[in-house]
């Protein structure tokens, strides 16, 4: 078990990703070995370890996962982040929040994956709570594993309640659905930097106005679906 650990930081990534599958295989009495061998990993080592984590779903994961969340591979934290929250770990929270707080002073933007992964890991353990106003709830569609989805259709609609709401609309994906899957689409973009040291309100009509020029080129199916990333002003 220590030589599979071992090789998941082997240069050769076809190596590493035979080792992870094979400590997959053992069970999960690799958890607690991997525990605490995990911050002597590099950083490829280190994803591959917490994707052994989250195939085994074992709270045990979670005191290492949490000491992840401080790593200095934006990548590590934001795998992290994903793991807490899909194990479920509340003891998290004030780690989030610090890697959130991080973030935010660093500069970087509000929708980069990581803060993306952060902010939903704290959605997630009861930390914070998305505003969603009712003509975006009364519009909601099911799809798979989302919490929010909607119609293509619906777009221009949702985008404008959410803004209505005092709250600024990153971006939004395109998804066909088939066969039970989803299936990323590409549509056009603005690739517009939102200048959040704005006073909020100019925020959110900024970013109003940028989600529905991108809006206007989408030509609605009735297998076509959008998911939404938002921020309200408490995420600053």
């Amino acid at each position: 078990m220590a030589r599979l650990i071992g090789l998941l930081d082997h240069e050769s990534t076809e190596i590493a990703e035979d080792a992870k599958g094979e400590l997959m295989s053992i069970g999960g009495e690799v958890v607690l070995p991997l525990t605490v061998a995990v911050r002597s990993l590099d950083y490829f080592g280190q994803l591959s370890a917490i994707e052994v984590f989250e195939h085994f779903g074992d709270l045990a994961a979670g005191p290492s996962l949490i000491g992840l969340l401080d790593s200095e591979a934006a990548t590590v934290r934001e795998w992290a982040a994903g793991a807490v929250a899909q194990l479920g770990v509340p003891e998290a929270v004030p780690a989030l929040r610090a890697a959130y707080r991080r973030q935010r002073a660093g500069g970087d933007e509000l929708d980069f994956t990581e803060a993306v992964a952060l902010r939903r890991a704290l959605t997630v353990l009861g930390a914070r709570q998305d505003v969603l106003p009712p003509l975006a709830a009364s519009l909601l569609v099911p799809a798979g594993s989302w919490d929010f989805a909607w119609s293509a259709a619906h777009l221009t609609e949702v985008v404008n309640d959410l803004a209505d709401h005092d709250q600024a609309v990153l971006y939004f994906q395109l998804w066909t659905a088939a066969d039970g899957s989803f299936y990323w689409q590409n549509h056009e973009r603005l690739d517009q930097t939102l200048d959040v040291g704005l006073p909020w309100p100019h925020v959110v009509e900024a970013a109003r106005e940028a989600a529905l020029i991108e809006a206007a080129f989408v030509v609605p199916r009735g297998d076509l679906l959008a998911t939404i990333e938002w921020v309200d002003h408490a995420d600053l």
